[in-house]
């Protein structure tokens, strides 16, 4: 068998080709047409790689978004989010989303008024996906080892319970002290201190005629510090009581 036979001859098994060894008309034409059918049924498929992107990208924002409003965030950051959902709620889910931007502009007001009266060394609001939270040292509210309010912080806990008034949000009021013992003080310890410290605000708000059943108190004394007890300025920051607006869930 010669060289030229043997080409022939495995040439002849290619199912490309005809009988004859050679590439036949409809052969070529159902090669032709198969390729072409993969081509376009791939670039069919080409859609998904960018969808694909698009979809990993928007999950990594919304684990960012969940995530920076979970831990805590700014009232223009929850105003911006509510404004959003109102535009995208249904009517189903309107009430909430309503509830929710009123919670934000009262957050907002309070962060104003705070600026206003130069009080935000003393005074801030954070906002978290639970609560409202109303920090205020207690040299704004009262003298120390004293669980009467002082003249100056009726101002600004009137504003607080005018706005407490126009929501139905349950309240959590908590008295924190640093970690030196009472000396000369009419309560036993500190957690006795913080605990009247909660009832005196409580006290205010409900004169203010704010619905008593909304509240409750928490004495933690010292021990829920937010800075180390080591120097006055720290010492300054754990003497505080918080106001903690539970938010619509």
């Amino acid at each position: 068998m010669t060289e030229f036979d043997f080409e022939k001859d495995s040439l002849s098994d290619d199912p490309l080709f005809g009988e004859k060894g050679e590439s036949s008309p409809e052969t070529e034409i159902s090669r032709l047409l198969t390729i072409e059918e993969k081509t376009e049924e791939s670039a069919e498929k080409l859609w998904m790689i960018p969808f694909a992107d698009l979809m990993s990208t928007l999950v990594i924002l919304f684990l960012a978004l969940f995530g920076y409003a979970y831990l805590g965030s700014s009232s223009d950051y929850e105003r911006a989010i509510a404004a959003l959902q109102k535009e995208l709620a249904g009517a189903d889910k309107m009430d909430s989303v309503m509830k929710k931007e009123k919670e934000a502009e009262m957050a907002k007001a309070i962060e104003k008024y705070f600026d206003e009266e130069k009080l935000k060394d003393m005074a801030k609001v954070e906002m978290s996906a639970q609560y409202i939270r109303i920090s205020l040292s207690n040299p704004v509210l009262f003298d120390a080892g004293r669980a009467d309010l002082k003249t100056q912080a009726a101002k600004a806990l009137e504003e607080i319970g005018l706005m407490l008034k126009n929501i139905p949000n349950a309240v959590l009021v908590e008295g924190h002290t640093d970690n030196v013992p009472l000396a000369r003080s009419p309560y036993r310890s500190n957690f006795e201190l913080s605990a009247a410290r909660a009832f005196s605000v409580i006290e205010f708000f409900i004169k203010a005629g704010v619905d008593p059943s909304r509240f409750s108190a928490y004495g933690y004394g010292e021990f829920r510090p937010i800075a180390d007890n080591t120097t006055e300025e720290s010492k300054a920051k754990n003497r505080r009581i918080e106001i903690n607006i539970v938010r619509t869930t």
